[in-house]
């Protein structure tokens, strides 16, 4: 047996380790699946934003130069009807403050404010604007851009503008700034998140130049457009006097917007003019809360995923880090240029049905479970059937025993008589006697034997009767009581009067009491008194057989196998008392093939009791 749960656990632990690591890799699956899922999502919102941001720019960089003026001559249209530029009305985005002009001389202007405004016909929104423009952007310009140097780059440096990685995930970090390099190995993790993105095109494409760029040193492509006649000029930023001639058209050099973080609050998106060797600065300054508040409600929408996502903007000047709730999936996103100073950080928490990860949990905790169960029922099963081999082998060298030890005893006395070595009539008397004792025990053998083999094979046919115990069992004590005796044991009976009637047989009856009594006198050869008793009476509504001894008991560990078939307490090499191991199996059986059930259980003042217990007949009234 010890060897088989060698055996078993080896099997066990081979057949464990793959299918833990089967489950592992399910449950990694998942995880993975979840992440990239929850990545694609959150590329989503970002991509959402970015477009929002491109067709602010788009808008604002296709902006004629002369509509920062109050009043501008539009393309093609008579040089003496100006009309009034766009951006003289509020604006129509909440986050927009105001939009501004810079001449060449340092002056700042707004569309919202006519020249006039110097004679007091300024509306207050225009003062509003001027002010605030004054306020912000003319310190702004005065620090560093009149001065000819480029304003400083800030924003995390680690990341590329246009790009999204997972806050927890340092290897996209890396891969950020490693972009060209090509890894030796692919995980799918990382293909999956190299994938073409929107936000990532936008970042390769500029991530070279936007990084370096120096809005006075390095234009792109100029722009041409016609400026026809003074008043050109004039919207243009220029004197009455340096006006170009109108069969003259002006070259206008248009720089791409830039976008600058002036403080906490307050975000400049500018681009720099050249016209005839003159520089102007034309942009708008934007509100950082409206404009988080626009883009989150660009991303989000109403499609429920807001429900789900927390999304936080920082700034170099306003540090923000949001918190990742237990559970949840972090990203954050640095915007491509111009707003490359402005990144978002996205916590979504796990969107429902995403990734089918309930399923597959269920799943493996229901192969553990089976694995688990079917482990232990083939355990069960194997053990049992080991168990009962080994009590079949103990058994088998038993009976050898006990076969051997009364043949041996006959054998000897009978040639002892037959060669006449027996003088006297006692001892011939006394041999004889031996002889037929040791015949009797080997004729129980036998009869235990086959009487086990036709109850296992279901082939043992009972003839019950519907009588009182009480003169059975007094006939099978006056049949044990000699046996008993010669032990030197007494035996003690108590059969109550006028018991009912049980169903039973009686040969099988008599063989119940025999193998009961012969287990007590086993056992209890040492016990003190050397007295069994045997009962019969009333048990609720049955009659319960009892033979009871004083020996030492059954230790508890072995009470529950006591009616097994071959079960022995005692090892076969180091036992002291004989026996095969059928006869309380046999008793069980007997017991049960006539309606009735045996149950052991220790006396508190020593030795063990044996009751048989008989039901009632259905029919009975009593």
């Amino acid at each position: 047996m010890r060897r088989f749960r060698i055996l078993f656990v080896t099997v066990a632990v081979i057949v464990a380790v793959p299918v833990g690591l089967l489950l592992r890799r399910a449950i990694e699956s998942v995880a993975l699946e979840q992440r990239t899922r929850h990545q694609a999502v959150a590329e989503r919102i970002f991509d959402e934003m970015e477009r929002a941001l491109s067709e602010l720019l788009g808008r604002e960089e296709e902006r004629p130069f002369g509509q920062y003026s109050f009043e501008y001559v539009p393309q093609g249209a008579p040089a003496d009807v100006p009309v009034r530029s766009p951006l003289a009305e509020p604006p129509r985005l909440p986050f927009i403050r105001g939009y501004f002009q810079i001449d060449p001389d340092g002056r700042l202007h707004t569309p919202l404010q006519p020249p006039a405004a110097s004679a007091g016909h300024a509306s207050p929104a225009g003062s509003a604007a001027m002010a605030e423009l004054e306020r912000t952007v003319v310190p702004y310009f005065r620090a560093g851009v009149r001065a000819g140097a480029a304003p400083s780059r800030a924003g995390p440096a680690e990341q590329l503008p246009g790009t999204t990685v997972a806050v927890s995930d340092d290897r996209l970090v890396q891969q950020a700034r490693q972009k060209t390099k090509a890894p030796s190995s692919v995980s799918a993790y990382d293909a999956l998140s190299a994938l073409n993105k929107g936000s990532e095109q936008r970042a390769g494409r500029q991530a070279k130049t936007a990084l370096e760029y120096a809005p006075a040193q390095r234009p792109p492509a100029a722009l041409w457009l016609g400026l026809t006649d003074e008043r050109d000029a004039a919207a243009a930023g220029g004197e009455v006097a340096h006006a170009i001639p109108a069969e003259a058209p002006a070259r206008l050099e248009i720089n791409p917007m830039v976008g600058r973080i002036i403080d906490a609050q307050a975000m400049l998106l500018y681009r720099t003019v050249v016209r005839e060797a003159q520089t102007y600065r034309q942009g708008l300054l934007l509100d950082l809360g409206g404009l988080a508040a626009w883009l989150r409600a660009q991303a989000l929408g109403t499609d429920g995923v807001g429900a789900y996502a927390t999304v936080t903007f920082t700034t170099p000047l306003a540090p923000v880090s949001a918190s990742e709730a237990p559970g949840a999936y972090g990203y954050r996103h640095r915007f491509a240029d111009p707003f490359a100073d402005l990144s978002a950080g996205l916590v979504l928490r796990p969107l429902p049905g995403v990734g089918g990860a309930n399923y597959v949990y269920a799943l493996c905790a229901v192969v553990l479970v089976v694995g688990v169960l079917g482990l232990l029922a083939l355990y069960r099963m194997v053990a049992v059937t080991v168990r009962y081999a080994e009590r079949r082998s103990n058994f088998v060298a038993a009976v050898s025993h006990e076969l051997k030890t009364p043949l041996t005893a006959i054998r000897m006395y009978g040639e002892m008589l037959r060669d006449g070595v027996v003088p006297a009539e006692a001892k011939r008397a006394e041999y004889y006697r031996h002889i037929t004792t040791e015949s009797e025990r080997l004729s129980r053998l036998i009869n235990n034997v086959l009487e086990f083999s036709r109850l296992e094979k279901g082939t043992r046919q009972l003839s019950l009767v519907t009588a009182p115990l009480g003169p059975v069992v007094s006939e099978a004590v006056a049949l044990l009581r000699p046996h008993a005796e010669r032990e030197g044991f007494t035996l003690d009976v108590d059969i109550e009067p006028a018991l009912p009637a049980v169903r039973f047989e009686r040969d099988a009856l008599l063989q119940v009491l025999f193998n009961l009594v012969d287990n007590a006198v086993k056992y209890a050869r040492d016990s003190d008194p050397r007295r069994i008793r045997i009962g019969c009476g009333r048990t609720g509504r049955a009659v319960g057989l009892t033979v009871r001894d004083h020996g030492p008991g059954v230790p508890p560990q072995h009470l529950r196998n006591l009616f097994a078939p071959f079960y022995r307490g005692e090892s076969e090499l180091t036992r002291r008392n004989t026996g095969t191991g059928l006869g309380l199996a046999l008793v069980d059986g007997l017991a049960r093939h006539m309606g009735a059930r045996a149950v052991a259980h220790n006396v508190a003042d020593g030795g063990l009791e044996v009751q048989i217990v008989f039901p009632f007949p259905p029919y009975s009234g009593s």
